[in-house]
C-alpha cells in the first residue's frame, strides 16, 4: 500500500491554460489575472480582493495597510507558521504569542485577551485545518479592545463560519494557493479587504504604491507614486493555472469533506478508548477538509503510530514548531514555559493523508493501522 500525504488536484484545463498563457502575453494583471478576479468575486461575493504572489505577502500587505507601525503589538497564536510573525516584524511591530484551544488548535480567546495591552493594535487568528475560529466571540473581543482583525485563512478556501466564507469576517483576510492547498497554482495568495477603500489601497500597494489601476481605468492621464508600496502581484502563469483550478472548488471541497467525515467515524473508537482526541468542528463552522489530524495521548504513542503508518506506506506528518519555542521566539523573549497547549500540540499532533485521490476504504485501512499501533 502506498498512500501519499499530498496529491494535487489536476484538471485537463491546467495544461491548456498554461500553454495558452505562454503563447500570449506574460504581462502582469493580464487576461488570466482578470479572469481569476471574476471567479474570486463569486467565491467571496461582496468582498473586494486582490491577488498576491503568496499568502505571506498578503499578510504583510494587510499589516502595512492596516497601519501597523513601530511600537505596535499584534497578537497571534504560537502554534503557527512564521509568515504572520514575519509580517509584523517587517511592519516594525512586535508579535505577541498567545496559546491555542486544545479542541480546534485555533487561537485561545482567553489567552489572547490576557495579552492585550495599551499597545495592542491587531489580532491574527489562524483558521487551522480550514476549521473556523469562534469568530463571533473573537470579533466581539476585537471590537471591545478596538483591534484590527486579519484572518489568516491560508488553509481555508471553501470553508465558512455562519454561512460566510472565511477571510471575509475580519478587516482583512488572507488566502493561500500554495502547492499544498486545496486549490493550488504552486505559489499564490489572495488579500481580501473589508471595504472598497481598503481594497483600492491594496491595489495601489501591490504595484509599487502607484495608481496604475486608476490609469488603466482611464481616471488619470498617467500613473504615479501615491503611497508606500511593493511589487506583490503573482505572475500571469500562476494566474492561468489558478483559473483552471477554481471552477473545481466545490467538487474538491465536497470530496475532501467526505474523507474528513470518514476519518471522524473510523477513528471515533480511538477517542472513546482514550488513545487520541479527534479534531472538533464548532457548530457554525463548515470545514473544507484541508487537514485531518489526531492529538495522541502522548508523544511516544504518536511516534509509534507514525512509524507504523510509514512502514505500511502511509505518509503522515507532524506540523509546526510553535513560534515561542523557535530560535526567533527565544530572541523575542519567550521560553519553554510559555503557551503550554501549543507545546503539547507540538508533541502530540499527527496529520493524516487527506486529498481527492484518497478513497473511503483507504481511510478505514489507515484507521486499522492506527488502532493496531495504539493497542499493541
Amino acid at each position: 500500500m502506498k498512500i501519499p500525504f499530498y496529491a494535487r488536484y489536476r484538471t485537463k484545463q491546467d495544461r491548456e491554460d498554461l500553454i495558452s498563457c505562454l503563447d500570449g502575453s506574460l504581462a502582469t494583471d493580464g487576461f488570466y489575472t482578470q479572469k481569476v478576479l471574476r471567479q474570486i468575486s463569486h467565491i467571496y461575493p461582496g468582498s473586494p480582493a486582490t491577488l498576491t504572489s503568496s499568502c505571506s505577502v498578503a499578510l504583510e500587505s494587510a499589516l502595512v495597510l492596516g497601519g501597523i507601525k513601530p511600537g505596535d503589538e499584534v497578537i497571534l497564536p504560537s502554534y503557527n507558521f512564521p509568515s504572520a510573525a514575519n509580517g509584523v516584524l517587517r511592519a516594525g511591530g512586535t508579535p505577541v504569542f498567545c496559546d491555542i484551544d486544545p479542541d480546534t488548535q485555533n487561537i485561545s480567546l482567553s489567552s489572547a485577551a490576557a495579552k492585550i495591552t495599551a499597545r495592542t493594535r491587531a489580532m491574527i487568528p489562524v483558521h487551522y485545518a480550514g476549521v473556523a475560529c469562534e469568530m463571533d466571540a473573537l470579533l466581539k473581543l476585537a471590537e471591545e479592545a478596538r483591534l484590527l482583525v486579519i484572518e489568516d485563512a491560508a488553509q481555508a478556501i471553501g470553508s465558512s463560519y455562519g454561512g460566510k466564507p472565511l477571510g471575509t469576517l475580519g478587516d482583512f483576510g488572507c488566502v493561500s494557493f500554495h502547492y499544498t492547498k486545496n486549490i493550488s497554482c504552486g505559489e499564490g495568495g489572495l488579500l481580501i479587504a473589508g471595504n472598497e477603500k481598503a481594497c483600492e489601497d491594496a491595489r495601489c500597494y501591490r504595484v509599487h504604491g502607484t495608481n496604475r489601476d486608476a490609469f488603466f481605468r482611464g481616471e488619470c492621464d498617467r500613473y504615479t507614486w501615491v503611497m508606500q508600496g511593493s511589487s506583490t502581484a503573482p505572475s500571469e502563469l500562476c494566474a492561468a493555472l489558478l483559473s483552471a483550478q477554481l471552477p473545481f472548488l466545490e467538487q474538491i471541497t465536497r470530496i475532501r469533506a467526505r474523507r474528513l467525515s470518514d476519518y471522524l467515524t473510523a477513528l471515533k473508537p480511538l477517542e472513546q478508548a482514550g488513545y487520541a482526541r479527534l479534531m472538533v468542528i464548532p457548530d457554525k463552522a463548515v470545514p473544507n477538509g484541508h487537514i485531518f489530524y489526531l492529538r495522541f495521548a502522548s508523544k511516544a504513542l504518536r511516534q509509534r503510530v507514525c512509524d507504523l503508518l510509514l512502514a505500511h506506506g502511509v505518509e503522515a506528518k507532524t506540523h509546526y514548531v510553535p513560534l515561542h519555542l523557535s530560535p526567533m521566539g527565544r530572541k523575542l523573549g519567550y521560553g519553554p514555559g510559555d503557551c503550554p497547549e501549543s507545546s503539547a500540540c507540538f508533541d502530540t499532533l499527527l496529520r493524516l493523508p487527506i486529498h481527492t485521490e484518497l478513497e473511503a476504504g483507504q481511510v478505514w485501512q489507515i484507521g486499522e493501522i492506527i488502532t493496531k499501533g495504539c493497542v499493541s
